[in-house]
C-alpha cells in the first residue's frame, strides 16, 4: 500500500546505451533492423528489488502491475472492472470471483484459482500489498477458475484489490521468500521483464504476444534513470525520450510551453508530512505539536517548496470527497502558538528566547534527506523563522536519506522531528491503517497509539456501506488531527510529460499518465501517424 518514497539516481551513460542497443532514432521511431516500436521512459526513480514480498519501490508497484494480471483492474474512474476475475458477486461477507480460464504465466502454466489463493495467504506478508490482503477467514477454491474468500467481517476493499497473482508453481517452491531475489518475473500480464534488454540505470519489458487481453502497441517499453528532472525534462525536448515518469515542479511551465509535449500536473493519493516522534519527551506534549502546528505555514510551503502544485492537508486522506476539514484548523497563528504554551507553563526565564520547562529547553532537532534538502529549505527555514517567535528552537539536521530512514522508525527514542511523505491508492480508507498502534500493526514512523483511533479503523475496515464507511473516515481523521502524530503539510501533485507530437493512444486520468495503478496507456500508445 504504501507507495516507496526512495528515488535513486543513475548516469546519463545508460540512456546512451539504451538507443545504442535499441538502435532507436529518436524516442517514438522503430529500429532500422527489424521494425520494433520501442517507447523510452526517462525516470529519475530507480527500483530496490523485483521481490513481490520486500519492494517498496512505487515504480516496481507500477511494473508488477504490468507484468503480473490482478483479479481486478479500474476504469478511469477508478472503478472496480474485470481483469484476471472476469465477475464476482458477495454474499454476506463471502465473496466468490470467477477466473478465466485463458490466462497463461509467461513460461506456458495457466493461472488458476490455486494461484490466487496461494498469493492472497501470503500477500500479508509483504510489505506493500499486505493491507488488503488482510482480513479474511478463509480463501477456498471449488475449482480451477473459481475463488471463493471468506472474511471476517464485511470488507469494504475488496474492490480495491490491485495485487498482482503470483505463479505458486514458482514462488510456493522458493524455500524462503524473504531471501528470494527474482531475476525474472514470471507473469500473465501484457508486459515481460527482458534482462537481455536491460542494465545500467535501464529496465526494458517487452511486450506480450500471447497476453489474453489488449496486446500493446509498442513491441519495448524502456524506463532509463536520469541523474535529475532537469535532465530528464531536455531529453524530451530533444526528442530523446518519449516520456518522464515523475518530474519536478519546476518543469512544468516549461514543457507546457513546449510544442509537441503534452505535460500536467496530477493528483497523487500521497501527502507530505512532519512527524513528532512520541517517545521524545517533548515531542509528547501535545501542546507542542500543536504549537508547532500553528507556526506552520502551509501555503508558503507549497509555493516555495511545492512550485504551488499542492494544496493543504488537514489529514491523510486525498482521495476525492474524503479529504478533511476541521472545524477549527490551526492554521499559521503565531499569537496562538505563544498563548498555548504560555498556559501550559512553558516560559523562557533565561532571555535566550528558547522557552523552557523544569530546565528542559524545547529545542528540536529536524532530520530530513539530503537528496531533498534543495527544494524542502524553504520549508525548513519557514519552520525555523516562525517556531523561533513562539521561542522554540529547530535545529535542522539533513542527513543520507537511508540514515533518515534507519534512524526515524517506531520505537526509536533517539530522534524529534522529520520531514516525510507517505503515498496511498484508490481506496480512501487504506493509508490510515499506518496509525494503527505501532506495537502492533501500524508503522507511521513515529510510535503512534491511541486505541480510540484503533477502534474508529476497525469500523472503517469493516464497514460495507459506503455512506457509514466515508463517516468513519471522517471521525479517524478528526481525531488524528486532534492528536497531531503529523503536521500534514499538504497533498503534492506529480508532473509527467509526453511527446504528443510522435504518440497517440493514451489518456489521462486524474492521477496521471503513468504510475496510476493502471496499464491502459502501456498498452494503448502508439505512434501517432
Amino acid at each position: 500500500m504504501k507507495k516507496s518514497l526512495k528515488k535513486m539516481f543513475a548516469m546519463m551513460l545508460a540512456v546512451m546505451m539504451i538507443f545504442s542497443m535499441a538502435a532507436c532514432g529518436g524516442g517514438g521511431g522503430t529500429t532500422d533492423e527489424d521494425g520494433e516500436v520501442i517507447f523510452n521512459m526517462a525516470t529519475t526513480g530507480g527500483y530496490d528489488t523485483f521481490s513481490f514480498f520486500n519492494t517498496e519501490s512505487a515504480l516496481v508497484y507500477d511494473w508488477f502491475n504490468m507484468s503480473y494480471d490482478s483479479l481486478i483492474a479500474y476504469d478511469e474512474n477508478y472503478n472496480a472492472i474485470p481483469r484476471a476475475a472476469s465477475s464476482w458477486e458477495a454474499d454476506g461477507n463471502v465473496w466468490t470471483f470467477h477466473l478465466r480460464d485463458d490466462i497463461y504465466f509467461s513460461d506456458g502454466e495457466q493461472l488458476t484459482s490455486a494461484d490466487v489463493k496461494w498469493t492472497y495467504e501470503h500477500a500479508l506478508d509483504s510489505y506493500m500489498y499486505s493491507t488488503h490482503a488482510d482480513g479474511f477467514e478463509s480463501i477456498d477454491c471449488p475449482d480451477d477458475f473459481t475463488v471463493v474468500f471468506t472474511c471476517a467481517t464485511a470488507k469494504p476493499d475488496m474492490l480495491y484489490q490491485i495485487i498482482p497473482i503470483l505463479p505458486e508453481h514458482i514462488w510456493g517452491a522458493v524455500e524462503d521468500v524473504f531471501s528470494y531475489e527474482p531475476t525474472e518475473l514470471i507473469g500473465s500480464g501484457p508486459f515481460i521483464y527482458s534482462a537481455e534488454r536491460s542494465g545500467s540505470g535501464s529496465t526494458a519489458f517487452v511486450k506480450n504476444e500471447n497476453y489474453w487481453g489488449d496486446v500493446p502497441v509498442i513491441d519495448v517499453l524502456v524506463f532509463t534513470e536520469y541523474d535529475n528532472a532537469d535532465a530528464m525534462a531536455q531529453a524530451l525536448k530533444l526528442g530523446e525520450v518519449d516520456a518522464c515518469y515523475t518530474l519536478e515542479k519546476s518543469q512544468l511551465e516549461t514543457l507546457q510551453a513546449t510544442e509537441g509535449i503534452e505535460a500536467g500536473a496530477y493528483d497523487s493519493y500521497g501527502f507530505e508530512y512532519l512527524g513528532y516522534n512520541m517517545l521524545d519527551e517533548l515531542c509528547a506534549d501535545k501542546t507542542i505539536r500543536h504549537a508547532i502546528d500553528y507556526c506552520t505555514d502551509k501555503n508558503l510551503a507549497i509555493e516555495m517548496s511545492y512550485g504551488g502544485l499542492a494544496v493543504p492537508a488537514y489529514g491523510p486522506v486525498s482521495n476525492e470527497g474524503f479529504a478533511y476539514t476541521p472545524a477549527e484548523a490551526r492554521d499559521l497563528n503565531i499569537d496562538k502558538a505563544n498563548e498555548i504554551l504560555d498556559e501550559a507553563g512553558y516560559k523562557d526565564t533565561d532571555g535566550d528566547g528558547i522557552r523552557e520547562m523544569n530546565g528542559k529547553k524545547i529545542s528540536l532537532e529536524l532530520l530530513t534527506a539530503s537528496d531533498r534538502s534543495s527544494w524542502q529549505s524553504a520549508t525548513v527555514n519557514m519552520l525555523i523563522t516562525n517556531c523561533q517567535q513562539a521561542g522554540i528552537e529547530i535545529v535542522w539536521v539533513p542527513m543520507d536519506k537511508t540514515a533518515m530512514w534507519d534512524t526515524c522508525y517506531d520505537g526509536n527514542p533517539d530522534w524529534q522531528l522529520t520531514i516525510d511523505g507517505w503515498g496511498g491508492d484508490a481506496d480512501p480508507g487504506a493509508v490510515m491503517c499506518i496509525f494503527l498502534d505501532y506495537e502492533v500493526a501500524g508503522y507511521a514512523g513515529v510510535a503512534y497509539q491511541n486505541a480510540e483511533f484503533d477502534a474508529a479503523y476497525d469500523l472503517v475496515s469493516s464497514t460495507a456501506d459506503p455512506t457509514q464507511r466515508a463517516a468513519y473516515i471522517e471521525a479517524c481523521q478528526e481525531i488524528l488531527y486532534e492528536d497531531c502524530p503529523y503536521t500534514f503539510l499538504c497533498f503534492d501533485q506529480s508532473v509527467q510529460a509526453v511527446n504528443s507530437a510522435k504518440w497517440t493512444g493514451y489518456k489521462a486520468t486524474s492521477h496521471g499518465l503513468f504510475g496510476n495503478e493502471m496499464v491502459y496507456n502501456y498498452c494503448h500508445i502508439a505512434p501517432a501517424q
